[in-house]
């Protein structure tokens, strides 16, 4: 089984580790120019909003390690943070960046949601000291001479200056002359650290000081490396993306061009989902010794919401102020189906109206809680649970937003609709549905708990 790792908190909307799904840090190398940083940040958090992937924004305001002295470095770290300032506050996003020198770090986090060390200065004391004192994350980039297990007196630094807000990130390690090579296993080993591991799948396909005067690299093999990392199960990638690679200041053979992002991180959201779901600890007493989230569960009650999960979330108004709700067939004959199988079906819901109470009782379910908000679904659970001699680990429960999380972070078996908030999404274990609130998502877990049900 791959190690949990700790959940590391960016900020109030994004967090990485814990087995959730993976969250991308992503930009252009350098900063070359203001509207080029908005244009590449804009359309990276289009995409990831749209795939519900945790986005942090990177770029750099300046490239101490260039290989040429005259090979242009940035834009400065004054200019580069107004920059950076400028995207986090406009388009909503955390941002990181690299520190090179030790009076840059305090500051860089005055605007920096994470501090990024670059590999070759990962065992600069004094450096990695100087990050941690400011009690932001740090993503701390293993050098490429170093052994994974390697990284464990990187840690001990950090955690001896009291900051445990600590990412490990794999950028390749040196094999021979002007190369570079990933070891995937060394993924594993530094997961065992306890700590996110970050996969850089642009730096680890480039080919140092490779072109005599400027780094080479073959951007054609980031998409394998990232899926093979993903297959070992990694909490984050860090990608550097621009919309002209062939004319970018740095780096630019390994950046990968801003129009294929998208379909090469579908890919890789399909890979992690799988992954994830192979991998989590099951919760209970179940045993963690199968590999299918529904093989392992023997479910005796089945909750659902209703807004965005047997609707699709819309309130439809008369002009006398009535209000009405759609629901699909469907989902009924999922639950009459799963009825049959001996689970007892219900709903729990946060709204308290006559619609929700008629369709109760047209599909004569067990258990109809309504207006249950701040706790109170979590809290009605377990009341049913205490009345039906079952444990919280025999529930299976369908949500959608946030006010869903406390339930489904405890039941035994979770779920949510394809169009579900991206807080819900990374609720460790839970089984994304194909279909979207009001389109069938019901029936669809209804049947994947009645082929698997024990």
């Amino acid at each position: 089984m791959i190690a949990q790792t700790k959940i590391i908190r960016i900020n109030s909307d994004v967090t990485i580790g814990g087995n959730q799904p993976f969250t991308l840090l992503a930009g252009p190398c350098a900063i070359e120019s203001e509207q080029m940083a908005f244009d590449v940040a804009g359309r990276l958090k289009e995409i990831c909003d749209k795939l519900s992937i945790p986005f942090v924004f990177k770029s750099s305001f300046d490239k101490a390690n260039r290989t040429s002295a005259s090979a242009p470095r940035g834009i400065g770290m004054e200019k580069g943070l107004a920059v950076l300032q400028n995207i986090k506050q406009t388009l909503h996003v955390p941002v990181v960046t690299d520190v090179h020198e030790t009076w840059q770090c305090n500051p860089v986090a005055e605007v920096a949601d994470i501090l990024q060390i670059p590999a070759f200065l990962c065992r600069q004391t004094d450096l990695l000291l100087a990050a941690a004192a400011t009690g932001k994350v740090v993503n701390i980039k293993k050098g490429q001479f170093l052994a994974p297990w390697d990284m464990k007196n990187i840690v001990a630094k950090m955690q001896s200056a009291g900051n445990e807000n600590i990412l490990l990130c794999e950028r390749g390690t040196s094999f021979g002359y002007n190369n570079l090579v990933v070891d995937m296993s060394g993924l594993v080993e530094m997961r065992q650290l306890g700590y996110p591991v970050v996969f850089d799948a642009t730096h680890s396909v480039q080919k140092p000081g490779g072109n005599g005067s400027s780094t080479g690299g073959n951007r054609e093999m980031v998409p394998y490396l990232m899926r093979a990392a993903l297959a070992v199960g990694i909490d984050g990638i860090f990608a550097e993306i621009h919309p002209d690679p062939d004319h970018a200041w740095s780096d630019g053979p390994n950046q990968l061009r801003l129009e294929d992002v998208e379909r090469i991180l579908t890919e890789a959201c399909e890979l992690d989902r799988l992954i994830k779901k192979l991998e989590l600890p099951v919760k209970g007493n179940m045993s963690a010794s199968t590999t299918s989230p529904m093989e392992r569960k023997r479910i005796k009650l089945l909750l659902s919401d209703i807004d965005g999960v047997m609707t699709d979330g819309g309130m439809y108004y008369t002009s006398r102020g009535d209000f009405m709700k759609k629901f699909n067939a469907h989902d009924g004959m999922g639950l009459q189906l799963l009825r049959q199988k001996g689970v007892k079906t219900g709903i729990i819901t946060s709204e308290d109206n006559d619609i929700a109470r008629r369709r109760f009782e047209k599909l004569h379910l067990d258990y109809l809680v309504q207006g249950q908000r701040d706790g109170g679904k979590l809290e009605a659970a377990k009341q049913i649970c205490e009345k039906e001699h079952i444990s919280l680990s025999e529930v299976a429960y369908i949500g959608d937003d946030v006010n869903c999380l406390q339930l489904l972070q405890q039941v035994g078996l979770a779920a949510c609709p394809s169009d579900a908030v991206w807080q819900v999404k990374q609720v460790p274990g839970i089984v994304q549905l194909k279909q979207k609130g009001g389109q069938g998502c019901l029936r669809e877990f209804t049947e994947l708990i009645v082929k698997n049900h024990i």
